[in-house]
């Protein structure tokens, strides 16, 4: 019994080094999600995509905020959270050699103040009056023996100008305001969506749509109407486009393979000059035969605008604004995809 003790401690020992020789390789990711009340926020979706755009593991907060993530491996991941009501929050994090603790904060909402100002009290001595204004008779005419020009002796002179007026003159009303003009005959007016401006060589600019170009004239239809100018006397011509929407993808999106579909996510963003209205976006699969395979297309989520027609949408996105999309796209039955292609629609409601 006395000769297996010495065995019996040098396996222990070499047990013990071999246990603290095996270093972690699995590691837990932890963390809190606040809401912009400060507080921890509920059923936020969790999504964890690795540094080539793959989804990795997906979650939901409990209900204190807080979310775990087992067996995890090192390097470098993206957590994305959704919440109905708050938005979209991104954490850029890695893994090395420990756990690590998240926090994932959606920023309070931006609320201006106006500024109070004290009211002063004055009494009514120091008060300044301000002047009376006189009221001004409406329909003020002249009476019909009074003359609105000044009279000459110049008789013949005054005939001529009778007889081309062929009426009598008999006032001048004043206090005449500018018409109201509807919508509807705003946009029977035809506005280019394209133009082009002219530089002549007398320092005149001209503005219009190009009809026709030969070798020594050019053809502008403008406001007052089709003018035909020769090149000679042109220095220049620039095309003008009108400000409008434009609607681009930011970046690549990122794509689920599954045996039946195809997922779609990334972001999109309007950098024109102009709100555009339902924005959608487009998904289509392709064989190696150029033959679709598979199409579909999805609203944004943007702005809610409530147009002429009474119709109430979310789908618009203003000046800057950003949105972000999910599209599943489902594979036709015994077709393969090759490739696809994406692309983005939208209205333009003024």
């Amino acid at each position: 019994m006395i000769r297996l003790l010495p065995y019996a401690l040098l396996i222990g020992l070499l047990f013990a080094v071999g246990k603290e020789g095996k270093e972690k390789t699995k590691f837990d990711v932890t963390g809190v999600v606040i809401g912009k009340d400060g507080e921890g926020l509920k059923k936020v979706k969790l999504t964890i995509f690795n540094d080539i755009g793959k989804k990795i593991e997906t979650g939901k907060s409990n209900k204190s905020g807080e979310f775990k993530f087992k067996k995890m491996k090192a390097g470098t991941y993206r957590i994305v959270g959704e919440h109905k009501k708050d938005g979209e929050v991104v954490v850029d994090f890695s893994i090395s050699r420990k756990d690590v603790n998240l926090k994932l904060e959606f920023e309070p909402d931006q609320v201006n103040e106006l500024p109070v100002v004290p009211v002063q009290t004055q009494s009514v001595s120091n008060q300044v009056l301000l002047p009376q204004q006189r009221e001004q008779k409406n329909n003020q005419q002249l009476k019909f023996d009074e003359l609105f020009f000044e009279y000459e002796s110049n008789l013949k002179a005054l005939e001529t100008e009778v007889d081309s007026l062929k009426s009598v003159v008999k006032g001048y009303e004043k206090g005449q305001t500018m018409p109201n003009i509807s919508r509807d005959i705003l946009e029977l007016i035809k506005v280019p969506d394209s133009q082009h401006r002219v530089e002549l060589q007398n320092g005149t600019v001209v503005s219009g749509e190009l009809l026709q170009e030969s070798d020594s004239t050019l053809t502008l239809r403008t406001q007052i109407g089709t003018l035909v100018l020769k090149k000679e006397i042109v220095v220049r011509m620039n095309e003008m486009e009108r400000p409008g929407p434009k609607v681009v993808f930011l970046g690549d999106p990122f794509i689920d393979y599954y045996p039946d579909r195809q997922i779609f996510s990334g972001r999109i963003q309007n950098v024109g000059e102009v709100r555009a209205d339902f924005v959608r976006v487009i998904g289509n699969l392709f064989d190696q035969a150029t033959q679709n395979t598979g199409m579909d297309s999805v609203f944004v989520k943007g702005s809610r605008v409530v147009y002429d027609s009474n119709v109430v949408a979310d789908t618009a996105l203003e000046p800057g604004q950003t949105a972000s999309y999910t599209l599943t796209v489902q594979l036709r039955k015994g077709q393969k995809t090759e490739y696809h292609t994406m692309d983005i629609h939208w209205n333009e409601t003024r």
